[in-house]
Parts: C-alpha cells; sequence; structure tokens
C-alpha cells in the first residue's frame, strides 16, 4: 500500500542504518504463552519499557516490506541487557496480500489490527492504547532468568505467528527499539499521523458516502496522496452498485 509509503519512509529514516539484532521468522523462537488475565505487580517487575513517564511508541501500518521474510528488528538493548524503565517504540509493518488501495476492506483491517491485542507472552505484560499511540511493558525478573532469557526476538515471532493466521496478510515485519539516541517525540508524531491515516482509511471503507467539505478526516485526506482516490473509487462503486 502506497498510503503508509511516506510515513514509513520518514519513520526509517530516524532508526540506525543497521539494527543491533535481527532475525527471520522461526516459530521454534515464539514466546511461552502466558494466562491473559495474569497479574505482575511492581515487586515481581525488572524493568518497565516506557515506564518512569518515558515515551512508549506504538504504531502499526500497512505497506510494503522490502524484506523476503517475515523478520524481527531490534534497534538498541535487547530485553537481557537493560536494567531499568527505559524509552521504548514498537513498530508492526503489515503487507497484505492484495496490497493495493482498491482491495482494501474495512473489516480486513479491523480484523487484523485486533490481533496485536491477543499476544500475551509469558513474563512479558502488554498495556497499549491505541488512542494515546503508546504502549507500556512490564517485563518480569523471572523472565529474564536462566540460560535462555526472553528476548524481542521471542516477542516479535509470537506477533507474527499471530498476524499470519490472518488470511490476508502476506508478510509482518516488527521492530523494536530502545535505544538511546532514537527521536522518540518525532516517533510518536509520525505514529500519529499513521493512525489518522488508517483511520481515514476505516472511515471512507465503512460509510462510503462523505461529505468531504465537512468530514473531520479531509485534513489528512489533503496531505496524503491515495486517500481521496480511495474515496471516489469506493464511493462511485457504490453507485454503481445502487444503479
Amino acid at each position: 500500500m502506497k498510503l503508509f509509503h511516506d510515513v514509513l519512509q520518514q519513520m526509517r529514516a530516524l532508526l540506525p542504518e543497521q539494527p543491533a539484532l535481527s532475525a527471520a521468522y522461526r516459530s521454534d523462537l515464539c514466546a511461552e504463552s502466558g494466562d491473559k488475565n495474569a497479574i505482575l505487580f511492581r515487586s515481581d517487575t525488572a524493568y518497565e519499557l516506557g515506564g518512569s513517564g518515558k515515551p512508549g511508541v506504538s504504531s502499526v501500518l500497512f505497506g510494503e516490506i522490502d524484506a523476503s521474510q517475515d523478520e524481527v528488528l531490534v534497534y538498541g538493548k535487547d530485553l537481557c541487557e537493560l536494567t531499568q524503565d527505559t524509552a521504548f517504540a514498537h513498530l508492526t509493518i503489515v503487507q497484505l496480500k492484495e496490497h493495493s488501495e482498491e482491495d482494501l476492506r474495512y473489516e480486513q483491517l479491523k480484523e487484523i489490527g485486533f490481533r496485536l491485542f491477543q499476544l500475551y507472552p509469558e513474563g512479558y505484560h502488554i498495556r497499549v492504547s491505541p488512542s494515546a499511540g503508546r504502549e507500556q511493558v512490564r517485563v518480569a525478573k523471572s523472565a529474564l532468568q536462566g540460560a535462555f532469557p526472553l528476548s524481542f526476538i521471542n516477542i516479535g515471532c509470537s506477533l507474527i505467528r499471530l498476524l499470519r493466521e490472518h488470511e490476508d496478510v502476506a508478510r509482518v515485519q516488527t521492530v523494536f527499539i530502545t535505544g538511546e539516541n532514537v527521536d522518540y517525540a518525532a516517533l510518536a508524531a509520525l505514529a500519529r499521523k499513521a493512525k489518522s491515516i488508517t483511520e481515514a482509511v476505516q472511515h471512507t471503507l465503512q460509510f462510503g458516502e462523505l461529505d468531504c467539505a465537512s468530514c473531520k478526516m479531509k485534513p489528512i485526506c489533503d496531505e496524503v496522496e491515495g486517500l481521496r482516490e480511495l474515496h471516489m473509487k469506493k464511493e462511485k462503486e457504490k453507485q454503481n452498485h445502487g444503479a
């Protein structure tokens, strides 16, 4: 999808040239599933990603992935290398099997987005606020002990497995960022823009007939190439169907 192309390019420009850690998806690398109702107390927590008032950015984008396979990328320290609350960003790029705007469906985006809230790794307690584009994670002390401590690679593979279960998902790239020299404020601003694009797409696909002059989505439609064309196409399809 071209709709997120510029935002993706700007996000990638904020990151170092090379990740500190990367891995192609493997099912045997997935984290052990935990209880979705489990509570992790602060006394049992090693640290919190996005804790102590630090940034915790979350964003889901739909677009083309410049890799031949599903992969996890880590920019900054891995879980076992962190010792205190730290700034954090988590970006997930989903490439659809039909990645043209012409083939989008409202239910498609909704179902894929919902799968992100079905991730419950053992010892990795996620709190996401979609409206704020924020993600905080408590990491259990027990998850970092033993011969094979929990890694972002494990979390990423678990997320990829969940998303790839959806029939419309072709490829996934999930990115974890804990680097000290990353502009998290800029990432957060771009995450908000990506969310606005998704909302505009969903609004167009769900309601079809729109009054552009009064629509609250008009500013983002005017800014992002392809949104207005998507709207016009969907409205034309509706008119033809009703004819």
